[in-house]
């Protein structure tokens, strides 16, 4: 007594590449770190001498490093990690955060990272994160990742 018949799968042409494109993908995914201190070092690696300063940019995007930098994009040809003093309570889990500009320019040692919320939790004031370094990612692998967050705009800015 025969259950089960035969079954003979005819694949597509689309579907016979489908494996090696999803092959490719994600070989592609695992040379990216997903770790923030494994991306902080990625960033270091990648960057070029500490600058004064940058022109903010009213959709500056951002990916936080740990609780202690920051990697932001002005425009999607320019990034800058920003270190700061001291670890910035939040800044690693934070979903909003505003950077301070005097003169639309973020400068090191004049301007700070501030968080202004987290994923779950109401807006809260926290106290400034001074900016320490300033440092330009080199040109060559300054594409900016997916999945970046944008800056909040001050209201009086």
């Amino acid at each position: 007594m025969r259950l089960c018949q035969r079954v003979t799968i005819h694949s597509a042409p689309w579907q016979r590449l489908a494996a090696p494109a999803l092959a490719m993908l994600l070989c592609a995914c695992a040379h990216s770190p997903t770790d923030p201190r494994e991306r902080l070092s990625w960033y270091r690696q990648n960057a070029e001498p500490p600058v004064a300063d940058f022109a903010y940019a009213r959709h500056l995007r951002w990916e936080a490093l740990g609780n202690q930098a920051l990697a932001v994009w002005p425009r999607r040809d320019a990034g800058f990690l920003l270190e700061m003093v001291s670890p910035c309570p939040g800044l690693d889990e934070a979903s909003t955060v505003r950077l301070s500009h005097g003169d639309g320019r973020v400068r090191a040692r004049l301007d700070s990272v501030q968080v202004l919320s987290m994923p779950g939790a109401r807006p809260m004031q926290r106290p400034p994160c001074p900016i320490h370094i300033i440092s330009p990612i080199r040109p060559s692998t300054s594409e900016p990742p997916i999945g970046l967050r944008d800056v909040e705009e001050d209201a009086g800015a």
